[in-house]
């Protein structure tokens, strides 16, 4: 079984050094191991360090964006997005260190929501005015609340058994979610530093742009279902214990590539093109 998330790739899963049934009965070892109630308890209190990570950070940047006074957040955005790529890879390549690392990376993802979040604002605010920069802000509560009731009903919906993903759904959802990244990595890579002028549905307020990012939404929807897939049979298993926090910071992740993209939409539809 895959999942669309980088972090709960199968690869990720030949480098846990659990011990076999046999060598349980051997040793009549009984070692403390994964539990979906751990994950979820675990999950809860990574969250929590990213809204205050993030609260922190609004509290901290937002004053002085709001009065027009500079953008000195974007080193901090800068710092904070390339610390999380750093420890996400560590945690990847050693799902052991997650426990230490884990909480780290989701104080890291708070400062990065709220500076990406400060962004959008900036942006929608550029094409309705400066009067409306504070009302903006609006749209970034719609957005966690938006990302909460799907993160809960994709839950209940996996919970209830109404969606269970195949092994061919699992790979078509890999599939798209890579083609998705490549896509952006070919925006970074030609428009950033080859000055080609490719279409660019992330930031485009057209029909086309905004289909694309309720594409986004749903990969990312889908993607937390074969999350929740993942960690349930990983604790059927009997994974070691502290696979409670990988699968924590693997579900952490999707919920804030969730929650931007959702913010995306929005500030889409509160452009005026």
């Amino acid at each position: 079984m895959q999942s669309g998330n980088p972090a709960l790739k199968p690869s990720v899963f030949e480098r846990i050094n659990a011990p076999t049934w046999n060598e349980l009965e051997a040793s009549q070892a009984k070692p403390a191991v994964m539990t979906t109630s751990g994950t979820s308890i675990k999950t809860g209190i990574l969250l929590a360090i990213c809204v205050a990570s993030a609260l922190w950070a609004w509290n901290s940047f937002a004053p002085a964006v709001l009065n027009g006074s500079g953008a000195g957040f974007f080193p901090w955005l800068l710092a904070c997005a390339l610390g999380c790529t750093v420890l996400s890879l560590i945690m990847m390549f050693k799902p052991a260190t997650s426990p230490y690392l884990a909480p780290i990376y989701a104080a890291a993802e708070g400062v990065v929501i709220a500076t990406v979040s400060l962004v959008m604002v900036i942006q929608v605010s550029q094409r309705t005015g400066a009067s409306q920069l504070t009302a903006n802000t609006g749209m970034i509560f719609q957005a966690a609340a938006l990302t909460f009731g799907i993160g809960g009903a994709a839950l209940i919906a996996y919970a209830s058994g109404i969606i269970r993903l195949g092994t061919t759904a699992l790979k078509i959802l890999s599939i798209a979610v890579g083609g998705i990244f490549v896509y952006g990595l070919a925006l970074l890579l030609l428009n950033g530093f080859f000055g080609m002028n490719l279409p660019n549905l992330w930031t485009s307020a057209s029909p086309l742009g905004i289909g694309f990012s309720v594409l986004v939404i749903g990969l990312a929807s889908f993607t937390l279902v074969a999350d929740y897939q993942m960690i349930d049979q990983l604790s059927r298993q009997g994974s070691p214990k502290y696979m409670e926090w990988y699968g924590a910071f693997a579900v952490t992740m999707t919920l804030i590539w969730l929650y931007i993209e959702i913010l995306r939409l929005l500030s889409k539809l509160n452009r005026k093109d």
